[in-house]
């Protein structure tokens, strides 16, 4: 059990345990946070971890992955193979046990309820991911259809996720905190995974974690929308052609459409323009909100390093 949590946890940054610290921190302020309060924080942030490790393990099975954060994916080392569901499944009921072990018993119903909804919708943008992109119906590639596996795998997961578990833990967390974290956040989520696309359009282990094989898999990816959605009927031809297929002259010809459509610098309007409208979201918060309006600034300025002069999550390093 020890091996198979602590596996995904090295080679990669730590930044769901790191937000989920942080966000405490800004929700508990000016209250100095020790003692058995600062173990449950760091409890909190493991766990917060090990859920996405759990999902990594699952995601790499799904997409054939080899390696990820300079290293084989669990389901490539020898001895694991095909016990690697098996062991997902293990970790799963680990990170509750962690749970149960370190929080009251009201504390634990919260964070149960709280990560047994996140594991079924981050499968249910999963399974969303895996069906549209298996039947391999362009007519499916919409961009409702992206934003919803997204939003549900990658989004409420990674960004929300963490801050709700900090709304927990601070004693915050109800329906209309909840409601304002989503109405924030959520455009950050589907953001967050249009980036991962485009970091992952370049095929490099180094940027994205694991190799690059979006293309190849016919993933349902913002890249492969947003050129259905500009492409000459000939363009389209070929795309239909080539998309999906292992051949690297096959690769490369998709990489040569989306670099005739002008991809990057599409991408790089749309992330002003979204960055332009979550901020404008904030600005329009009552004074005595919460959380507050500098609160979510502080976020979205940590997932915005582009547009924020430079700026990223380093969260005290």
């Amino acid at each position: 059990m020890k091996r198979i949590a602590e596996y995904y946890l090295h080679g990669r940054k730590t930044v769901h345990g790191e937000v989920t610290i942080y966000a405490h921190e800004l929700l508990r302020k000016p209250e100095k946070i020790e003692g058995d309060l600062k173990n449950q924080q760091y409890v909190l942030a493991w766990c917060a971890e090990l859920i996405f490790s759990y999902f990594v393990i699952v995601d790499d099975i799904e997409d054939g992955a080899s390696s990820r954060n300079g290293q084989p994916c669990w389901h490539m080392l020898a001895d694991v193979g095909s016990l690697a569901g098996n062991d997902a499944s293990m970790l799963r009921s680990f990170i509750m046990q962690l749970l149960h072990i370190n929080f009251s018993s009201q504390l634990f119903v919260d964070f149960a309820k709280l990560f047994n909804e996140v594991f079924f919708i981050c499968n249910v943008g999963q399974h969303m991911d895996a069906t549209i992109s298996k039947n391999r119906s362009y007519d499916n590639f919409t961009m409702e259809n992206y934003k919803n596996i997204a939003l549900y795998k990658f989004g409420v997961g990674s960004i929300n996720f963490p801050i709700l578990c900090a709304l927990i833990l601070s004693n915050k967390y109800n329906k209309d905190t909840r409601q304002l974290v989503e109405n924030i956040l959520n455009d950050i989520g589907i953001w967050c995974q249009i980036n991962n696309d485009f970091t992952g359009y370049y095929d490099d282990d180094e940027q994205t974690g694991k190799t690059g094989s979006d293309i190849q898999a016919g993933k349902c990816t913002w890249l492969a929308v947003t050129a259905l959605q500009r492409c000459s009927p000939a363009q389209r031809e070929e795309f239909v052609a080539h998309y999906g297929s292992w051949q690297p002259d096959h690769v490369t010809r998709i990489r040569d459409i989306y670099q005739e459509l002008g991809i990057v610098d599409i991408y790089f309007r749309e992330e002003q323009a979204t960055y332009n409208r979550v901020i404008k979201k904030i600005e329009s918060l009552p004074a005595n909100v919460v959380p507050s309006a500098d609160f979510f600034k502080t976020m979205v300025d940590a997932y915005y390093p582009n547009i924020t002069c430079g700026k990223s999550l380093t969260l005290g390093k």
